[in-house]
């Protein structure tokens, strides 16, 4: 680095050193960047944050090139925000700021003992204090991919460098440890750039959740596996189950069992930009000689630079591969249930092996069981008895190594006239657009080449076939029509074999189609006036899936009034008759019903009806309603005033929110108030009053609205 003490590597130099898995999760890194990240309109910070029992770490990264460069230049604060203590809530929430100065990166010269031991220091150092960064040729990975800007590629090294190295993340002023913990509290951290006031670029904050509390143990890696070959073995592990945990993988190799060292310079990353729910392995081919034993296992590292434990050890040796491979050339069947194979095998090869094995499988990709063993070195014949429906067979030559190679499978098939089983569990389900998703249970035998699927509008009915071809595998959609009167349609299946045996039908599935056919409306038979109010009568709808029936009125007298609705009746009521008390005098009214099925589905209107009450039918003789809420004696008092002596009873009628007015009590002529106690809190009631003269002329209702 020109005009300094301290000398940092040119970045070519160091990217030499790197292996090619990490060039190519680089160059990948830097292709996930510019298709996701630089898009964005607003930079931001993304942080990550470990619980351990003594301490919380810290690790963040603005996430757009510009966004990287004032983080570095103005540095991050850090507030923290203590949210909860022992399980109780902190109010209100007290917040430190734990950074007393903004974190930036150290002074040049505090990177030189860390940037000379460590290839990532280095690139990060280079990165931030470099007068220039040279990344025109990777080596192993030139013309790959080709960086044009100088500060897209500080950026985008310097975070991948940072992942591999948490105390060179410190140095850079991009993670911190926060010992001032306390066990049994929890925190909110913030992390902020330290922008200067009235700056017109913004970085968006970022926050995340953390205690001691969650501290947990490392796991260890999962699905570590082993193939060894000829000079060489290929050692292969999950990685997308631990991504959140292990950001990249350390390999460890023994002679013995108990002392390993490290077998990769440099740490092991994925290379491939996976979706989330994708599963991803991480491989490795490590050379090794022949007839010798290793042993290997993994260990992965975290974003914070801790080494979690170690995977299960694999071991094995390499075998020297067999020069020929056998070859089956015919296959004649006696009967049914046997079959006799005839193979080549060149007789130059006979001194390398021990013998041969023959194996069998129900598909050509496996699994394989041997079937025969101790087969000699100079045979090329074989007999099975046993045969299935389907039979897969593989002679394997046997090295005196213990080295196998096998053959090509080679299929055989005895003749079939045994149908397969018919299918079972068939399930379906049919949307509002009239598409219908069915499955069912999968057919076990070998030889099975599919489905075909029937359908039927009448279960007595002929089931017609709605498949052209088989299906595979074990679904299917179908599109029906919805607007005819047929409520329900059938299905059924068969499964067919490889030899075109069938099986039998299926039980029949039965599905309830979409009701998207409103009932039928009810129809209004009588109406008229009566001393007490407006009486209706009807005919319920015809349709059978109806639920209920729900009654509207309308005020002619006032224009600006719309319908009402005055109640809702359950057909199971068995009820066809309404008398509608809450009306004025002198007044025209409409009435009209609409039926609700049980899709909840409304029929058309009922033709109105209109009619007036009489101006006279009622007499005034209550001119006060009033009522007092005793919350404390749980009561309600009501209590009225009248003015008219020949009084012989009075009517006190009771609903419950927008219910409709039912009697409630009855009360003499000479008393002037009721108590009501049987109630419910927080219900709204309606109350209403009428007098019933010596003569049995009713007065008009007088109604009051309470609230209890």
């Amino acid at each position: 680095m020109k005009g300094s003490t301290v000398y940092i590597p040119k970045t070519k130099k160091i990217l030499d050193r790197f292996s090619p898995l990490v060039l190519v999760t680089i160059i990948l890194f830097i292709g996930a960047l510019s298709t996701k990240g630089y898009g964005q309109e607003t930079a931001s910070i993304q942080v990550l944050a470990k619980s351990n029992p003594e301490k919380i770490l810290l690790r963040w990264a603005a996430d757009q090139p510009l966004a990287w460069k004032r983080g570095n230049e103005h540095g991050y604060m850090i507030e923290r925000h203590t949210i909860s203590r022992n399980g109780a809530a902190v109010l209100p929430v007290e917040s430190t700021m734990i950074t007393q100065s903004p974190l930036r990166p150290r002074p040049l010269e505090e990177w030189e003992a860390l940037a000379t031991s460590d290839d990532y220091a280095a690139v990060i150092a280079q990165a931030i204090y470099g007068e220039d960064f040279d990344v025109d040729t990777f080596g192993s990975a030139d013309n790959i991919f080709a960086v044009n800007e100088a500060l897209e590629q500080r950026f985008t090294f310097a975070l991948v460098a940072a992942e591999q190295n948490f105390e060179a993340a410190k140095l850079a002023g991009w993670a911190y440890e926060d010992t001032s913990v306390i066990s049994g509290e929890k925190y909110l951290y913030t992390i902020f750039v330290n922008l200067p006031e009235g700056s017109k670029y913004t970085i968006k904050e970022a926050s995340i959740y953390a205690s001691t509390d969650f501290a947990e143990s490392l796991p260890q890696p999962l699905g570590f596996a082993s193939i060894f070959a000829d000079g060489n073995v290929l050692l292969n592990w999950n990685f997308n189950l631990l991504q959140k945990t292990y950001s990249s993988y350390i390999l460890e190799k023994s002679t013995d069992g108990n002392s390993f060292q490290k077998v990769n310079g440099q740490p092991i990353f994925n290379a491939q930009n996976s979706e989330e729910n994708e599963q991803v392995s991480l491989f490795y081919n490590d050379s090794i000689p022949n007839n010798k034993t290793f042993y290997y296992r993994v260990k992965g590292i975290t974003p914070f630079g801790e080494t979690g434990p170690p995977s299960q050890v694999e071991s094995g040796m390499g075998l020297a591969s067999l020069d020929y491979t056998p070859h089956i050339l015919r296959k004649r069947m006696p009967d049914e249930n046997t079959v006799e194979l005839e193979w080549e095998f060149a007789e130059e090869g006979n001194s390398e092996i021990i013998g041969f094995k023959l194996k069998r499988a129900n598909k050509a990709e496996g699994p394989y069981e041997t079937v025969l063993s101790n087969i000699s070195a100079n045979s090329r014949t074989a007999t099975f008895t046993g045969l299935k429906r389907i039979n897969y067979f593989s002679v394997v030559a046997i090295g005196k190594n213990g080295a196998e190679k096998p053959s090509f499978p080679a299929i055989v098939q005895p003749l079939d006239s045994t149908p397969p089983a018919p299918p079972v569990e068939l399930a379906g389900q049919i949307d509002t657009t009239g598409v219908v998703n069915l499955s069912w249970k999968g057919n076990s035998e070998p030889d099975l080449a599919g489905y075909r699927v029937f359908r039927s509008n009448n279960p007595k009915a002929e089931f017609n076939q709605i498949t052209l071809s088989l299906v595979r595998p074990n679904q299917y959609k179908d599109t029906i029509p919805l607007n005819n009167m047929n409520s329900k349609i059938y299905y059924k299946i068969i499964a067919e074999d490889q030899r075109y045996n069938t099986s039998d039908f299926s039980e029949a599935l039965v599905l309830q189609k979409p009701d998207l056919i409103p009932p039928s409306p009810p129809v209004i038979s009588n109406y008229e006036n009566t001393e007490r109010g407006v009486k209706i009568n009807w005919i319920n709808s015809s349709s059978d899936d109806v639920s209920k029936h729900i009654i509207y009125r309308k005020n002619l007298a006032n224009e600006g009034k719309d319908w009402e609705q005055l109640t809702e009746i359950p057909v199971e009521n068995g009820a066809v008759e309404y008398l509608d008390l809450d009306i004025e005098t002198g007044n025209p009214y409409a009435y009209t019903l609409v039926a609700i099925d049980e899709t909840g589905l409304e029929s058309n209107p009922a033709s109105q009806v209109i009619l007036t009450t009489p101006k006279k039918l009622y007499a005034e003789t209550i001119t006060k309603f009033n009522s007092v809420v005793d919350r404390d004696n749980r009561r309600i008092l009501l209590t009225w005033r009248s003015d008219i002596s020949a009084i012989s009873e009075f009517l006190i009628y009771r609903a419950e929110g927008n219910a409709p007015l039912t009697l409630y009590k009855t009360i003499e002529g000479d008393k002037k108030s009721f108590t009501d106690s049987d109630l419910v809190v927080s219900t709204e009631y309606i109350y209403a009053i009428q007098s019933v003269t010596k003569d049995g002329t009713q007065s008009q209702l007088k109604k009051i609205k309470v609230t209890y």
